[in-house]
């Protein structure tokens, strides 16, 4: 997603003389990236009272509104981005990284979950033979969920909760099921 803008030098001021030695009259190109935009949907919890009774207290039901933000992918580190909930009208603030530092989270996550299962490994070995079949089926889905997240890393496919992370505020829920991609630049 760039779009190259071509700009002239301009030295052609009405008469014809040439530019005077040592500078050169070229054409520069300049590079423009176009920002990244993600749209991601937010939730706010509604509670309605469906049951009161003095006796056996009240029965709420707990559902989600939901509402569609568009957020700027900065090309490095991350911005804060105030919003305020148009439900519940309270204002919070979400974190939206760039591409390559949620790369990063991303393959941090991977090695956390590696340690986890790097852990469960090493106490299996060290453990007899009951609780090492325990240890191993512990660390197992660790490795899965590892080689999962190294994979989306180097494919470059995120989810929402990786592009955006709540900041400050009132926790409001980051929904959305499809996977992030972004263009290569």
């Amino acid at each position: 997603m760039t779009i190259q803008a071509v700009k002239g030098s301009g030295a052609c001021h009405g008469d014809m003389r040439s530019d005077p030695p040592g500078q050169v009259n070229e054409t520069k190109q300049r590079r423009r990236t176009t920002p990244l935009t993600v749209s991601i949907r937010l939730g706010c919890t509604i509670e309605k009272e469906i049951y009161r009774s003095r006796g056996r207290g009240r029965i709420t039901l707990t559902q989600y509104e939901t509402w569609r933000e568009t957020f700027t992918v900065p090309e490095e580190g991350y911005n804060r981005t105030k919003l305020t909930c148009p439900i519940c009208h309270t204002s919070f603030e979400v974190k939206v990284y760039s591409k390559s530092r949620t790369r990063l989270r991303k393959i941090y996550f991977a090695s956390c979950f590696f340690a986890i299962a790097a852990c469960g490994i090493v106490i299996g070995v060290l453990a007899g033979s009951e609780k090492g079949f325990m240890a191993y089926s512990l660390a197992a889905p660790f490795i899965c969920f590892t080689v999962w997240h190294l994979l989306d890393a180097i494919r470059g496919r995120f989810d929402a909760s990786d592009v955006v992370s709540h900041a400050r505020g009132k926790i409001h829920r980051i929904f959305d099921e499809q996977k992030i991609i972004f263009p290569d630049q």
